[in-house]
């Protein structure tokens, strides 16, 4: 649960208790008003005198003192309510008791006239027992106190209320929505938007501090890989003469004619007056360097397709792979063909392999051709090389609205769990035991990765143990 839910729920629930206290305020200070009503109503009834000399005062007109708010009547035992005495506030005042009817305690009771609605009542025998004595006090001042402590409370909580909602804006928009901000800010650049920043908070807050600090570490984060990148580039750049001239000498004085990176797997012509130790090492000294070029080609690869990523992520191309200088060759492609002229490839390359292609329909889409065709080249390879012979290999083309979905699946032995999050990782290998000189170079499908998001889009990857693995490759289609 997020800061700002708490905070809203707890406002909720503070809101909840204040509202039940204050009704439990309301009703126990109406429970108390009723109970002064009733000890008053009890005492008139334990005084049988007072109420006839009360009944003969009102009858010969003199005022009767202290019973101005009390409603006295003679119930006889026809069980006729007569009235002896009424409020002076209410002199129509007559309760609703029915014929003989006997209320022993004082209790609540309607009215037959008056302008009170409800009334107290209680009954008590006269000392000539053929008649009873009826006394009630109206309830209107109580409901109007009960009315006036309503009101206040509720303007109370008003304003309370009010208070706490300036107080919440005035916390949501000093400390959390900066924080909020800051949040969407750093899952942004996890996603690879390097350009995003936080926007300044309230000056003089710890927030706005906070929100300069992210800035600057992120700042600081960009020129590090920026540096990083170009350091990798520039030297990938400068050890491929080395490699190059050394390469040159191996094929030299091994008989071969050319000096590409895969020269040195070729039958070697043992170089005159050179003993086979001499061959041997010489035939070593080729294959690492010719796996040393792949390696520097995927590096520089790689950081030529991290400043595309970064342009793409900023709304700009970047610079693409392969010895591509400038932005991303993006032009209408038809990813079908890409994908039949791969599954061609791989047929000629493994054709012990059953390789099958679904989805063949023209789809076409604005990307650069040869880094498509590279990923999934990087692909379809990491599936021929982690499986056995002549385990099937499956491409797939499908497609929604706006991007588009290339997948390359096997069922070969598939990748332990443990490794499904580090497979797009730079020089991450699931077999570490494999010799180096036949292995990959374990930027294969970093290489992947970094195509899809330099074109704005996605690498994962499905996997369990004994089913095979699925590489999926998620490229925005981009106006056509």
């Amino acid at each position: 649960m997020t800061l700002r839910r708490r905070l809203l729920v707890g406002v909720a629930a503070l809101a909840v208790v204040l509202a039940v206290a204050g009704a439990a305020v309301v009703v126990a200070q109406r429970a108390y008003l009723v109970e002064r009503l009733d000890a008053q109503l009890a005492a008139l009834a334990r005084n049988p005198r007072a109420i006839l000399l009360a009944s003969a005062r009102a009858e010969s007109g003199t005022p009767a003192a202290g019973l101005s708010d009390v409603y006295v009547g003679r119930m006889g035992a026809d069980g006729r309510l007569v009235t002896v005495l009424a409020p002076a506030g209410d002199p129509a005042l007559v309760p609703s008791l029915a014929a003989g009817e006997r209320v022993l305690t004082p209790a609540g009771r309607s009215t037959l006239a008056g302008e009170s609605r409800r009334v107290r009542v209680v009954t008590a025998e006269l000392p000539n027992g053929r008649a009873q004595a009826v006394l009630a006090l109206p309830t209107t001042p109580v409901d109007l106190a009960t009315r006036r402590l309503v009101l206040t409370l509720g303007l109370v909580g008003f304003v309370v209320a009010g208070v706490l909602g300036l107080l919440l804006w005035w916390v949501d928009r000093l400390g959390l929505r900066p924080v909020a901000q800051m949040t969407e800010a750093a899952d942004a650049i996890r996603a690879g938007d390097t350009t995003r920043r936080v926007p300044p908070g309230p000056p003089g807050t710890e927030v706005a501090r906070l929100a300069a600090a992210f800035n600057a570490l992120v700042d600081s984060s960009a020129a590090t890989n920026e540096r990083m990148r170009r350091f990798v580039a520039d030297a990938s750049h400068e050890l491929r003469t080395p490699l190059t001239t050394l390469q040159g000498y191996v094929a030299l004085h091994t008989g071969r004619t050319g000096s590409g990176p895969d020269d040195a797997r070729r039958p070697a012509v043992d170089p005159p007056h050179a003993g086979p130790e001499v061959a041997d090492a010489l035939r070593r000294i080729g294959a690492e360097a010719a796996r040393m070029r792949r390696l520097v080609d995927g590096l520089l690869d790689l950081a030529r397709l991290d400043e595309a990523g970064a342009g793409a992520g900023a709304g700009v191309g970047g610079a693409g792979a392969g010895g591509k200088g400038g932005g991303l060759r993006r032009e209408p492609v038809d990813l079908a063909a890409v994908v039949r002229d791969v599954a061609a490839d791989l047929r000629v390359v493994a054709p012990d392999r059953a390789v099958s292609v679904e989805g063949e329909g023209p789809l076409v889409a604005l990307v650069d051709r040869d880094l498509v065709t590279q990923a999934l080249v990087g692909l379809t390879s990491n599936a021929v090389r982690h499986t056995s012979p002549g385990t099937p290999v499956r491409l797939a083309l499908r497609h929604d609205a706006t991007h588009a979905l290339l997948e390359v699946a096997d069922d070969g032995p598939g990748i332990p769990p443990e490794h499904l999050p580090h497979v797009f990782e730079r020089f991450h290998r699931v077999d570490r035991g494999r010799a180096s000189s036949t292995g990959g170079t374990g930027l294969g499908l970093a290489l992947v990765e970094a195509v899809a998001r330099a074109h704005g889009g996605t690498a994962t990857v499905r996997s369990e143990p004994g089913r095979g693995a699925t590489f999926t490759v998620l490229l925005p289609l981009g106006p056509h």
